[in-house]
């Protein structure tokens, strides 16, 4: 890995404390724990706060109040070349969330998808799922993104699979969400949460949809007695974009609000959490036999970082959420 060297970022609070049980390797054996091996990696480095050798790193400058689309809270891109490298190290090559190819299809089983559907996938990163959802069962896939360097990356792996007129990525603002055509399928995976005004995004998707028309959404959610939570907290301070979260209620409200039936609100926080653990433990087994760039060794402990506090978040009481329902017909 080559890297350009990527600021690191500070908040008020301790960035993993609580998330031990989080980073113990699965085996039940009485080896080394996850934390302990990127420790031992990065040569005395502390996950859970203490000063390694990122102390002479500069804090980073004040946030942006409104970053505009594919920024992040400090108004830096949101993505870098080395940050996209470390994020297919963790998910496998075309994804930069949880969930690689073998776990779309479980995912997005509700929206019975088939060759004749034209589907949107919001928060489509590098685009891994809208090919995974045009490859496995053939329908055309329309990718939007917020970052153009991700859309652009997304692109240049459709070209690479003989996919870029099934699934194209494109460029949008999910503050300012409209889409000129009607579509049979949305799947949106876990962008809505750092959306500010989530109720003109819920508008335009309704709007995007065809009679009968899918829409399927997992997310971040906290209710109102968890979101206090120090580790929700603290997720919410460091995390590069703000999270705006809603609960379990305001969610069904939205959709009741647009007349969309909602057939599915299933909680997938032990999965979803399983699948980070589980890439984690992956990239540490990577790490143990390479060497890298003082950069780059930095972008991976951000991105390990990052992690590990949504893992802390879940365990404090944050959810992660499926949403499936289905539009009327007209």
């Amino acid at each position: 890995m080559k890297a350009r060297p990527m600021r690191g970022r500070r908040g008020r609070c301790d960035s993993a404390r609580g998330v031990g049980a989080a980073m113990t390797d699965k085996g039940g054996g009485s080896g080394p724990t996850l934390k302990s091996r990127l420790h031992a990696w990065w040569e005395g480095y502390d996950l859970s706060g203490a000063k390694g050798k990122k102390e002479d790193t500069p804090p980073p400058p004040p946030p942006v109040e409104q970053p505009g689309p594919g920024m992040n809270r400090w108004g830096k891109p949101l993505w870098t070349a080395t940050r996209i490298e470390v994020a297919e190290k963790l998910w496998g090559e075309g994804f930069n969330t949880p969930g690689g190819a073998e776990h779309i299809p479980y995912l997005v089983k509700p929206l019975g998808l088939n060759p004749a559907m034209s589907v949107l996938d919001l928060a489509a990163g590098l685009g891994g799922t809208s090919r995974t959802m045009a490859g496995k069962f053939g329908c055309w896939v329309t990718g939007l993104e917020a970052s153009e360097l991700m859309a652009k990356e997304g692109m240049v792996r459709s070209f690479k699979m003989g996919l870029e007129k099934k699934a194209p990525v494109e460029t949008f603002d999910p503050e300012k969400f409209h889409y000129p055509k009607r579509v049979d399928a949305i799947v949106y995976k876990e962008g809505l949460f750092s959306v500010r005004d989530k109720d003109q995004m819920f508008d335009g998707i309704e709007l995007a949809m065809k009679p009968r028309g899918h829409l399927l959404i997992t997310d971040y959610i906290a209710e109102p007695d968890k979101i206090g939570a120090k580790a929700i907290q603290s997720w919410c301070d460091k995390e590069p974009l703000q999270p705006h979260l809603w609960n379990k209620d305001q969610m069904a409200n939205a959709f009741a609000q647009r007349n969309l039936d909602l057939r599915i609100s299933e909680d997938i926080s032990d999965t979803h959490r399983n699948l980070i653990l589980i890439a984690i433990q992956g990239l540490v087994e990577h790490l143990e036999k390479h060497t890298m760039d003082a950069s780059t060794k930095v972008a991976v402990m951000e991105e390990v970082e990052m992690w590990v506090r949504r893992v802390a978040a879940i365990e404090a009481g944050m959810r992660v959420f499926r949403f499936y329902a289905i539009k009327p017909a007209e």
